[in-house]
């Protein structure tokens, strides 16, 4: 018989009088998560990496890239609300539009830029100013991150439910064993208090 750690493998397959039905139920659940776990989580990691790559690619449609002129002094240092990662600051710019008319408003500009230079700004086919869209690599990080995110998400759940399941089935053993104790008490004459 094969032995690990002082238990015999697979005991819950093997034929024994004392093998109840939950022990049967909660290996196959067992078995169950385990095979939830190493194929959903990965396809539905994969999946939702796919789909918000192609999202964040999908924001760049009906954008372009157009020059502007920064018509207000621009601060040296970012204040506390800008993008400080670029050390980028809001300020005002101005834009022409395919028809000759010109057009201002806020747009994300380097730190210390000098009034007059000329920076670049993303429109969409309204000619409204939009973000910057983000760039393949940042496309496939963004996606990288909700995947593992789902995966992960996958994984919890999954768990969660066999662990309740778990929890339940053990409930309902211990309420067995309370049954069986006061049978077999009854039956050498003692009383359940």
């Amino acid at each position: 018989m094969s032995k690990r750690g002082g238990g015999v493998w697979l005991w819950r397959w093997r034929r024994n009088p004392l093998k109840r039905r939950s022990d049967v139920t909660e290996t196959w659940l067992g078995v169950t998560a385990l095979a939830v776990l190493l194929l959903a989580a990965p396809s539905v990691g994969a999946a939702v990496t796919a789909v918000g790559e192609r999202s964040a690619l999908d924001r760049a449609q009906g954008l372009h890239r157009t020059a502007a002129r920064i018509v207000e002094r621009v601060p040296a240092a970012p204040s506390r609300f800008s993008d400080m990662a670029n050390d980028q600051v809001r300020v005002t710019v101005r834009w022409a539009m395919s028809d000759g008319s010109s057009r201002t408003g806020e747009a994300l500009v380097s730190a210390g830029s000098k009034a007059g230079s000329s920076t670049t700004v993303w429109l969409d086919d309204t000619g409204r100013l939009r973000p910057a869209p983000p760039t393949p690599a940042q496309a496939r990080s963004q996606g990288a991150a909700l995947g593992a995110a789902a995966g992960t998400g996958v994984c919890v759940l999954v768990v969660g439910v066999w662990w309740a399941a778990r929890l339940r089935l053990d409930v309902r053993r211990g309420s067995q064993w309370d049954r069986a104790w006061i049978a077999f008490n009854a039956s050498r004459g003692h009383r359940h208090a």
